[in-house]
């Protein structure tokens, strides 16, 4: 058997699609993603992702009813997104609510802040989706006049969701820079196809 094409000592037994060649399970687990620049189709890649899915382990979110709402219609603009923009990274999520976070809690204190922009174009187009999204959230009121959704409502689903991607990009340094979106989308289709079911036995 050939030996591994990184460090030619060991036997190469994965075929590495990066590298067009063989190459071993140690240098395959150690340099992905950070030596090796691989394709986010690879079969190994996938397999260290999803046991990396299974081995995050996550704070149990304190939402309110109406603060689940919220975070489900979040995740679900961000869904959308994805459809359209396939590689969209964890970092560049990470941006985006980072920087929603700051202005919402600057808003709280009633100071000015103008407005943040991500580093990425693409960022910037979900920054203004979002934006625009949640604006229309704040002018809903309920039977008391009173706003369904407070800036508080905002702030924690926003800092629930940027200490998420946080700690899975922290534990996954080496499986791809969209983890945690791929967990996001499983969470909305599972949301999605729950609805579904439910409105089927209504």
């Amino acid at each position: 058997m050939s030996k591994c094409v990184v460090c030619n000592k060991r036997k190469g037994k994965r075929k590495c699609p990066a590298l067009s060649g063989l190459i071993c399970a140690e240098c395959c687990g150690t340099k992905r993603m950070k030596e090796i620049n691989c394709p986010l189709d690879c079969v190994y890649l996938k397999e260290a992702q999803l046991y990396s899915i299974l081995r995050v382990e996550e704070k149990p979110a304190d939402f309110q009813p109406k603060q689940w709402d919220l975070f489900w219609y979040f995740e679900s603009l961000i869904y959308k997104f994805l459809l359209e923009f396939t590689t969209f990274t964890d970092e560049e999520l990470l941006d985006v609510i980072s920087l929603m976070e700051k202005e919402y809690q600057t808003r709280k204190k009633n100071l000015y802040l103008p407005s943040l922009h991500p580093k990425s174009t693409r960022a910037i187009k979900l920054k203004s989706i979002l934006e625009e999204e949640f604006s229309k959230l704040e002018k809903q009121i309920n039977d008391f006049g009173l706003p369904v959704f407070t800036l508080d409502d905002f702030i924690k689903v926003l800092s629930f969701e940027k200490d998420r991607i946080e700690n899975y990009m922290k534990e996954n340094r080496n499986v791809g820079g969209n983890l945690f979106l791929q967990v996001l989308k499983g969470e909305v289709e599972v949301f999605i196809n729950q609805k579904r079911r439910e409105r089927v036995h209504e």
